[in-house]
C-alpha cells in the first residue's frame, strides 16, 4: 500500500503543477483547471493518509534535512526567476521572429518617433473604452521613444474628452503633440502608416511645397483612377506633410518663390523655350527638380528634346533608347522584358540603408555628360542587372517585339536615375548655395500602377525629401498590406492553450511515471 501512496503523492504534484500553470496564464476555460486540483489534492491527501507512520519517521531523519535544504535551494531558485522577470519588465526588448515585421514599425516610423522633441500622447475613443488592435498598435508606437504614451477612452463615460478634441466618430484617434497647448490630430485609420503621417504632421513646422508641371501631357497627380496617374503618389506626398499642386508654367512669369521642388513627369509635348529659360532660371537660384522621361516611340508621338537639352545642361545624357532585360519563367527560358528589376545602388543619401527591390518599367537610360562644368557632380543612383542591355532599335523592339545586343546598343548595367548636384558659386552664377535635380528615366516608374509595387513608392519620396533638405526623413515606410493575424478571445485561447498545450504533456508524463513506477517495483 505504501508504494502506490507514494505514486499518489507524485501523480497529486503533478496535477496540481498543471492546473497552477493553466489557472495563471489561461484565464478563461476553468474546466481544465478545477478537474486538475480536485484530481492533485485528492492524490495528495490519499497519499498522506495511507503514509502517517512513514511520514512520522521522515521528518526526525537525515532525509529531513536533506530535504530542507532542497527547499530552501528551489525556494532560492524562484526568488531568482521572480528577479529576472522583474529586471525584465523593466528594461525589456522585442524581437520580432516574423517574415513581415508584423509586430515591428517601419524604420519611418521609428525614426519619427525617436525624433519626438515633445511629449506625445495618443488617445484612444473606442466603444467600451478598449480595442485589442489599436492597444497593441498604441504600445508598439510607445515601445520605441519614452516621449509616446497612451490611453484608452469610451466616449460614453468620459463625453467631455470627447469634446475637448473635436471626436465625433467613434474608433477615431486623437494625437496631442506638446501637451494640452499643443499641436492635435484626429484620424479615423486605424494602421502604423496613418498614425505616422498624423505624427508627422504635428510636428512638422512648416510644410513645403511640390509643384507638378502641368500642360504638357505629364501624368496627372489628381488621378486615382487610372493606372498612369500619379494620384496614390500625391497621396503619400501629402501623408509626409507636403503640399502638393500643379503648375502651369506657361502661364507664369517665373516658378512660384513657395515651391520647394518641380516634378516635371513625363511630358508629351515639348517644353516652350520660356518654359525652359524658367525651369534655368529656378535651377540657378537653387531650385529643386525631378525630371522623368518616357521612351521616344515610332510614330514621333512623344517630344523630350528640350527637356532632354534641360538635363544635359545640368550634366546627365538621356539616352533615346530603351533599357531591356532578361526575365525567366518557369519552364520557359529567358525571355525579354521592359520592366527591369533593380536591386544596385550606388551610394547617395537617397538610398541610405536601402537595399529593397526596385522596378523601372520603359526606361531610358541615362549617363554622365562626358565634359561636365566646374562645379557640376553627377551621380548614378540606381542601377539595372549585368544582363540588361539600352536597345537603340525600337522600331525593331515596337513592331516585331524583338531586341537583340548589337555593338550599337549600350551593355548593362545601365543608369536609370541619377542625381546631379550644381554648385552655384562654381557655375558662375553669383550665388552661395546649390541646386539639384533628380532625372528618373522611366514615368511609369512611380503611376498609380507601379508606385505601390516593391519599393517604388519609398524611393520617389526618399528622392522628394532629398531635394527638399528633409533627409532625415528618407526611410522605408509602412507597408499598408500587413500579414495576417488570426485573433482568439480569452475563453477560446484558454480552451486552446489547456488542450494543444497541457494536456498532451500531462497525460504523457502521468503515463510516463505509471510505468517508470512499476518498473522500479
Amino acid at each position: 500500500m505504501r508504494r502506490s501512496a507514494a505514486l499518489y503523492g507524485i501523480l497529486g504534484l503533478v496535477l496540481l503543477a498543471f492546473g497552477l500553470v493553466d489557472y495563471f496564464i489561461a484565464a478563461g476555460f476553468r474546466l481544465f483547471v478545477w478537474v486538475n486540483l480536485v484530481g492533485g489534492l485528492f492524490a495528495i491527501v490519499l497519499w498522506i493518509t495511507s503514509s502517517r507512520s512513514a511520514l512520522a519517521s521522515i521528518s526526525t531523519g537525515r532525509s529531513a534535512r536533506y530535504g530542507a535544504n532542497a527547499a530552501i535551494y528551489s525556494l532560492a531558485f524562484i526568488g531568482l526567476l521572480v528577479a529576472i522577470n522583474y529586471i525584465s519588465s523593466l528594461h525589456h526588448a522585442r524581437i520580432d521572429l516574423t517574415a513581415e515585421k508584423v509586430y515591428s514599425l517601419s524604420s519611418q516610423s521609428r525614426n519619427v518617433v525617436k525624433q519626438l522633441q515633445k511629449p506625445l500622447k495618443i488617445y484612444g475613443f473606442f466603444q467600451g473604452g478598449d480595442n485589442p488592435s489599436a492597444r497593441e498598435l498604441y504600445e508598439t508606437f510607445a515601445y520605441y521613444s519614452p516621449k509616446v504614451s497612451y490611453e484608452m477612452v469610451d466616449p460614453d463615460k468620459h463625453p467631455e474628452l470627447a469634446e475637448r478634441y473635436k471626436v465625433s466618430v467613434m474608433g477615431t484617434t486623437h494625437l496631442q503633440y506638446g501637451g494640452d497647448n499643443g499641436e492635435g490630430i484626429n484620424v479615423t485609420e486605424l494602421n502604423e502608416e496613418a498614425l505616422t503621417n498624423a505624427i508627422i504632421r504635428a510636428t512638422k513646422k512648416t510644410k513645403k511645397t511640390i509643384a507638378f508641371l502641368d500642360g504638357h501631357g505629364e501624368s496627372d497627380p489628381d488621378d486615382v483612377e487610372n493606372p498612369t496617374g500619379f494620384g496614390l503618389v500625391k497621396k503619400a506626398l501629402e501623408g509626409e506633410g507636403y503640399d502638393v499642386n500643379k503648375l502651369l508654367l506657361a502661364q507664369a512669369p517665373k516658378v512660384p518663390d513657395n515651391v520647394n521642388l518641380v516634378v516635371i513627369a513625363g511630358p508629351i509635348k515639348p517644353l516652350g523655350v520660356h518654359e525652359i529659360d524658367q525651369l534655368n532660371d529656378y535651377l540657378k537660384h537653387g531650385g529643386r527638380v525631378i525630371a522623368m522621361f518616357r521612351p521616344q516611340r515610332p510614330d514621333n508621338s512623344i517630344d523630350e528634346t528640350a527637356l532632354m537639352k534641360l538635363a544635359g545642361d545640368w550634366g546627365v545624357k538621356v539616352g533615346n533608347d530603351i533599357v531591356v532585360d532578361q526575365v525567366v519563367r518557369l519552364f520557359e527560358g529567358p525571355a525579354l522584358g521592359l520592366n527591369p528589376l533593380v536591386q544596385t545602388y550606388d551610394e547617395h543619401p537617397i538610398t541610405k540603408d536601402f537595399k529593397q527591390r526596385t522596378v523601372f518599367p520603359m526606361s531610358r537610360s541615362l549617363a554622365a555628360e562626358p565634359n561636365l562644368k566646374p562645379g557640376l557632380t553627377v551621380s548614378p543612383i540606381a542601377k539595372t542587372s549585368d544582363t540588361s542591355w539600352a536597345e537603340v532599335d525600337l522600331d525593331l523592339l515596337y513592331k516585331q517585339q524583338k531586341a537583340q545586343l548589337t555593338e550599337k546598343d549600350t551593355r548593362g548595367p545601365i543608369a536609370v536615375v541619377m542625381a546631379s548636384v550644381g554648385n552655384l558659386e562654381q557655375l558662375g552664377f553669383g550665388k552661395s548655395g546649390e541646386a539639384r535635380m533628380v532625372i528618373y528615366g522611366s514615368t511609369e516608374f512611380a503611376n498609380n500602377q507601379y508606385s505601390v509595387t516593391l519599393f517604388n513608392r519609398d524611393f520617389f519620396i526618399n528622392s522628394a525629401d532629398w531635394l527638399t533638405g528633409e533627409e532625415n526623413s528618407i526611410s522605408i515606410r509602412p507597408r499598408s498590406i500587413r500579414a495576417s493575424r488570426f485573433r482568439l478571445t480569452t475563453d477560446q485561447f484558454s480552451i486552446v492553450f489547456a488542450f494543444a498545450v497541457l494536456l498532451l504533456p500531462e497525460l504523457l508524463l502521468i503515463a510516463g511515471i505509471v510505468v517508470w513506477w512499476e518498473r522500479r517495483n
